[in-house]
């Protein structure tokens, strides 16, 4: 094992978080929510949650403890013995109402030697989070944050510790006590997280982590590890300028959207074509019918006034050219159902067309994937790290289609949109970090530019009710294809019937 340590801090005694001014606290540290010379907003990543963490934590305890409150509250017969709101209720009782835990691997001795690697622990750190999550699923995560503008990379977790199986009271509440044991904090925290952390900083860095030494492990207390951070004095770091290649990007965007574009009016179109179709196919139906009677009756009446010596020359040729008529008429709609049958093909041969265009662009199926997933979660997009100058493929996406609205917001109309109560809608960000994440601010018509509340539609943003996807755009050219060929198959039968009518 190798020589870099691995820490892993967790709040107590002063650093305790039991009462929402402390909270608020922690977030003012966590998210950089003031002016400081020493440390850049600009250098921390959001890996779990948004900017504003007391209400990350309030979400947790919706989500975690409402089910249980409404089954407490209903089997209570004094009304001054129900807790309307748990959130509010365990911050008045000064117990741990949320728990921080700060992990760092490497001190600042190490970080100054390996500094060309600082932007894996990026890595290291996302994977660690998913560990805790998975091997103490009883600390629910509401927000995570890694400082890179400090000595060392750190990140700092909040969560809420969930304890089921209380006898008394709720059966499911917050509880320090019962979900950070003893054998949690050194099994899990020291042992298994150390392992898991060491393997994955190994693969980033080519760099081993201590083994875990006798007796503390936890070093210090999450107050004394800030305190200590806070008075070390910072390097500057010269950030690395990397250009992404916007313009491709944008390119092949335009294209998508004249893609659809072009498949919106192709489907228009060809709605049309099946409703006159149709319209059409009935006409000629009634007409063909009209017209063999009609030739039916005129040929009796022919046979049976040749039969007679006294039959009108001049009746008889009128007749003749009326019969005559009918059958040039009855050959025209045979002419009309044969170029029905053959626009019917060459839109056919177009919809294969498109239907190739649009696999061509499920490439970016996965990124307007995670782009629809964050907006229904209603968590910020990581469109990038502004630490190393980089957008990701989300990032690259979404500057790409981005339309300014005013200064600080933005929305993305041509990207997806979802059908809501109000019509479709497409979200409105608020941009932060120029351009490097952005936070649902709230909804606008994409017809009438009607502006509404984030509050008033997030509940019906799901992933049903989405518009405009690949595989949307998939099953309307195959519903196109099969009424396409439904209309061959009836055109072809008029032909057969026409061809049985002329004896061919």
């Amino acid at each position: 094992m190798g020589n870099t340590s691995y820490t892993a801090h967790i709040s107590n005694k002063k650093s305790a978080i039991t009462s929402k001014s402390k909270l608020l606290g922690v977030a003012k540290h966590n998210l950089r929510k003031y002016k400081s010379d020493d440390y850049s907003k600009d250098n921390i990543i959001v890996l779990r949650g948004t900017d504003d963490l007391l209400q990350d934590v309030k979400n947790v305890y919706h989500q975690e403890f409402d089910e249980a409150v409404k089954e407490y509250n209903d089997k209570q017969k004094r009304a001054d013995r129900k807790i309307e709101d748990y959130f509010e209720h365990v911050a008045g009782l000064e117990q741990d109402m949320a728990v921080e835990i700060i992990f760092q691997c490497g001190d600042k001795e190490f970080w100054q030697a390996h500094d060309d690697v600082k932007d894996k622990m990026y890595y290291v750190y996302s994977f660690l989070i998913g560990k805790l999550e998975e091997l103490l699923p009883e600390f629910k995560i509401a927000n995570a944050v890694i400082h890179f503008d400090e000595a060392s990379p750190h990140v700092h977790v909040v969560g809420v510790p969930v304890w089921e199986g209380a006898k008394r009271g709720l059966r499911k509440k917050v509880s320090k006590r019962n979900v950070f044991t003893p054998e949690t904090l050194s099994v899990i925290l020291q042992d298994k997280l150390r392992e898991e952390a060491g393997m994955c900083f190994r693969y980033h860095t080519h760099e081993d982590l201590s083994e875990k030494s006798l007796g503390r492990n936890h070093d210090l207390s999450v107050t004394e590890y800030k305190v200590a951070k806070e008075t070390e004095h910072l390097e500057q770091i010269q950030e690395q300028v990397h250009d992404a290649d916007i313009e491709l990007l944008a390119s092949q965007i335009a294209y998508k959207e004249l893609e659809r574009r072009q498949t919106k009016e192709l489907n228009e179109k060809t709605d049309a074509i099946v409703k006159k179709n149709e319209a059409m196919e009935q006409e000629y139906t009634d007409k063909k019918e009209k017209l063999e009677c009609e030739i039916s009756y005129l040929e009796s009446k022919r046979n049976i006034e040749k039969s007679l010596s006294d039959m009108d020359k001049r009746e008889s040729q009128r007749i003749s050219n009326e019969l005559e008529g009918k059958r040039l008429e009855l050959r025209s709609v045979n002419q009309e159902i044969e170029y029905t049958t053959d626009k019917a093909k060459e839109a056919v041969v177009l919809l294969d067309r498109i239907k190739a265009f649009v696999s061509s662009f499920r490439l970016f199926a996965p990124t307007i994937e995670e782009y629809a997933n964050q907006v229904e979660a209603d968590k910020t997009i990581d469109a990038g790290n502004s630490f190393r100058g980089i957008l990701y493929e989300i990032g690259k996406l979404l500057e790409a289609f981005k339309e300014l609205i005013k200064e600080g917001l933005c929305w993305f109309p041509r990207l997806m949109r979802w059908k809501t109560s109000k019509g479709e809608v497409a979200p409105v960000f608020i941009e932060k970090s120029s351009g490097y994440s952005y936070s649902v601010y709230g909804y606008m018509n994409v017809e009438t530019k009607e502006y509404y509340s984030k509050e008033t539609m997030q509940w019906e943003i799901k992933a049903h009710n989405r518009i405009g996807t690949v595989e949307q755009m998939d099953a309307n050219i195959e519903a196109m294809a099969r009424d396409l060929q439904e209309i061959l198959r009836l055109s072809s039968e008029q032909k057969r019937l026409w061809d049985v009518y002329e004896g061919r």
